[in-house]
Parts: C-alpha cells; structure tokens; sequence
C-alpha cells in the first residue's frame, strides 16, 4: 500500500470511531456550529440527525448525519422549504456549501441539505480509500478488464473488513432507511411537508420518500431520473450509445458537420479499436498518481467522452474532437482525456450498501457481463453502478424488491437532458404513466442534471410557486440545442 493510501486509510478510521450507544430519544435533531465560517448577511445553520443506524434492529447504535439550512432571503419564506440530494449514492450533500448566493430557491424559502447515512461528512463515513486510488488506475488505463476487477474485489473485501472492524453496520445504509431519515428530519424540524427536489440516484430516493411518507411531501423535483423499476447495470452502455448516436445524428443533419464528418460513427469506432490494439501516444502523465502515464487504451478514449457528454459546451464540439483523433490528431482529445484522470470521488461503501442490495440482486449477471464486452464497441468500458465480483465481497443483505413503480399523487415536476449518457430520457418520461400530477420536460442541448441552468431554475420556482399549474416552458421551447455546426469550424476553446 502507497504512503498516500496509508494516510486515507488512518484518516478512514479516525471517522469510523464508533457514534455513541443509544442514550436518548430517536429520532432527533441538535443545533451545532457550522464547520465553515458563514459571511453576513447569509444565514446558514448546521446541526445533526441523529437516527438509528439499522432501523430494522431493535438497540441499533446511533449515528449523525450532517444538515445545512440556509434561510431564506425573503422576509415571509414560504412555510415549506425544499430539501435537496444530489446523486450517487455515494455523492456528499453538504461538500463544500459555504454559500446560498445563485440559488434562486431562497428568495423565496429555505434550502435544506442531509448528508445522507454513510456519507463523506456523516458519522460514521463509509469510505474506501483503496477503491477510490484503483479508480484512478482504471481511468488512466493502467488497470483494466480482469485485473482492474480483481483489484477492485479485493479492495472492497479490505474496506469491508475495515469498516465492519469499526462496528460498521453495513446492512443500514439502504435508500428506504435514507428516505425515513429524511421524513425524520422534516418532523423534528417541525416542518408540516416539503418540496424533495433529487438528482440522478436521489430521484429514485426522493420517489421512495413519496412512497413510503406522502403526507409529509408537497411536491418533487426529479432531474435525470433513476427509477426503482429500471436495471441501470444491464442498460449502461446502451445508455451511453443512446447518447453517442444522439451526437452522430445532430452532425449527420446539420449541413456543415455532416459535410465535414459524414462517417463520424465509423470514425469512432475505428478510433476505439485502433487505442485497444495499441494505446494512443497522447505523451499524458497522471498528476495525481506521481506522475505515472497514461495508458490511452479504448476504455480511456471513451471515458473522455463520456465526460464531455456531462458537459453542454463540450457536446457540440465533440464531432470534431473524435474526427480529428480518428485521423491521429489529439490535440483536443488530450485535454479531455485529462479531465477525466484522478481518483474517484464516490464514498464507495455507501454506494456497495445501497447499490449490492437493492439493484444486483435483482439484475441477470450475463445481461451485466455483456455491457461491458469489448464488442460494444466501447473498449470494454465498465459504467456499471458496481460489479457482482464487489457486490459479492461487500456480502449485504439483499432488501426487500423494490423494483416497482411508484405511483403518487404528488405534483412532480421532472426534468431529462438530450444528450445524458447515464439516464435517457425515457426514464423521466414514463413516469408520466404512474404520476398522474407530473410534468415532463426534456432540455434541448442539455444532459445530466438538465435543470442547472437559468431556465431550468426559473421553471422550478414558478413550478413551487403553483405545483399544481401547468409548468412554465416558455423558455425551453425557445432554446436552440446543441449547434454542431461549430464542429466544422477551427477548434476554439469549448
């Protein structure tokens, strides 16, 4: 183990030291000091959650789950706030949220954020330090196919002995006991319902709140959704192929990037096939690894585009990037390449609970195997949620199926983004057939994590304002998309 591993892993264990036994009543909530220093006139208040970590175990220890509160700028604040979790599972809620300035939500109500159980800043934190350094591995290429997934499974079986070690309860940290700390939150606040607003993974938690405690939910907010029902694992590559084709097609029917790349799709392909027989010379070192190089094999070209899917000033350029690498000019596939290197940032012992007891269970393992064969034509790239080689060292509980559809009443307000490489936007459509007060609408141009955009965020305040109302999407339908005529001009910075 790295000198740097060793670090993470001491700092890991000094945040595992075990939350008190149950000395009070749960749930409940205690006021704290922010742990950053709040600027006037911002108001920002933090405290704890304090709930049982198993609630499925009667004398289950308890733990602390950070919360942020940012008030509202307006003197008479609507009575219900909107709490809001990003994706994951694994992703902090209250990293680096020093600043209410350019929400918009606050002019108008309360912001509410909770670290969810097993998160960065939670208590205890479920991270795997090793996991997260081998992720750095697999990005730059030096660890790839079966020996990165060796290196992973061994990793997760180290970081579970690790945890479990600590007094780790590693069976408690599923969506369902997330969404009952969240409706626990909302009583001890005193809060009679609120607006769940969730993204990615979160709108598949912010659906199960609205299962299991409807009366405490005024309305929600899902961007890019990740419904129960679907199996993320067996559809990855084909999502992220929905996504390339999506790009391919805009250029084939612009007149001047179909003119300049008419064969943009077999121009991938062969570069993808030409960087798996032999690795490009992109002449990049891996910063965060002490300088190591990186070995630019398919999956790493593909990962670098994947990353620029994410990013909508990034997709209309995209044909030309792969044309150009494709003819064996890597100027601009190098920078994206770069973008993408360093260690992942997922608190991944909260995402093997969630992730290997509530979706592995319930996948075909030959579907999962298949979507990352290199004759996807993707490299052999791997964008599962977690492997059934991890998912068999973390060694959880699978729960209860919960693979249903969620039919509510609640007025939902539910965003899809064109080009989003991880959750297409049928999945936000079909909730149209459950949710009979939801509303549907997909942002041209755009991709994971639609709303975060000044349209976007107009229409989530308008929608607060009236959930029952019609949205307002004037602003969506005046919005051009992607203009991969850009592609056929001299590259400019992105």
């Amino acid at each position: 183990m790295t000198p740097s591993l060793v670090a993470l892993a001491t700092w890991t264990l000094l945040a595992l030291a075990p939350p008190a036994p149950p000395t009070a009543v749960l749930p409940r909530f205690e006021p704290a000091e922010c742990p950053f220093p709040v600027e006037p006139p911002e108001r920002i208040e933090c405290g704890m959650l304090i709930v049982a970590e198993n609630r499925a175990r009667p004398g289950s220890r308890e733990i602390r789950l950070p919360v942020r509160r940012l008030r509202s700028r307006s003197r008479t604040p609507a009575p219900d706030p909107v709490l809001f979790m990003p994706g994951g599972p694994g992703v902090s809620a209250v990293e680096g949220v020093r600043t209410g300035r350019g929400n918009p939500v606050l002019d108008e109500r309360d912001f509410i954020l909770l670290e969810p159980r097993g998160g960065r800043h939670a208590e205890p934190a479920l991270e795997c330090p090793e996991i997260n350094a081998h992720k750095a591995d697999v990005v730059a290429g030096r660890l790839h196919g079966d020996k990165a997934r060796r290196a992973l499974t061994r990793a997760a079986e180290r970081c579970r002995q690790t945890l479990t070690a600590a007094g780790v309860d590693l069976d408690g940290y599923t969506t369902e006991a997330t969404a009952d700390d969240i409706d626990d939150l909302r009583r001890v606040l005193g809060i009679s319902q609120l607006n769940l607003s969730g993204l990615s993974y979160s709108t598949r938690l912010m659906l199960t709140v609205a299962r299991r405690h409807p009366e405490g939910v005024r309305s929600l907010v899902l961007d890019s959704v990740l419904p129960p029902e679907v199996g993320f694992d067996e559809v990855s590559s084909a999502n992220l192929w929905r996504a390339l084709d999506a790009v391919f097609a805009g250029c084939a029917i612009d007149r001047e990037c179909g003119a300049a790349y008419p064969d943009l799709r077999e121009r991938f392909l062969r570069l993808v096939a030409a960087a798996d027989r032999k690795p490009l010379p992109l002449g990049l070192k891996d910063a965060t690894s002490g300088g190591r190089p990186v070995e630019a094999r398919g999956a790493v070209v593909v990962g670098a585009v994947y990353g620029a899917l994410h990013d909508p000033r990034r997709i209309p350029h995209l044909p030309r990037v792969i044309a150009r690498a494709a003819d064996g000019d890597y100027t601009e596939l190098r920078p994206l390449v770069e973008a993408n290197l360093g260690p992942s940032d997922f608190t991944w012992g909260l995402r093997l609970s969630v992730w290997c007891s509530e979706e592995l269970p319930f996948e075909d393992p030959a579907r999962l195997a298949a979507q990352r064969s290199p004759a996807r034509g993707l490299g052999g790239l791997d964008e599962s949620g977690a492997s059934v080689e991890m998912c068999r060292a973390w060694n959880v509980a699978p729960a209860p199926a919960m693979n249903e559809p969620v039919r509510s009443d609640v007025p939902t307000l539910v965003f899809a983004g064109e080009f989003d490489p991880d959750t297409p936007p049928d999945w936000g459509r079909q909730l149209l057939e459950y949710l009979p007060n939801a509303s549907y609408v997909e942002m041209r141009g755009r991709s994971h994590g639609a709303s975060f955009n000044r349209c976007g965020g107009g229409m989530v305040l308008a929608f607060l304002r009236a959930p029952a109302a019609p949205p307002a999407a004037d602003c969506v339908l005046r919005e051009r998309g992607a203009d991969f005529g850009v592609a056929a001009q001299p590259p400019t910075n992105p």
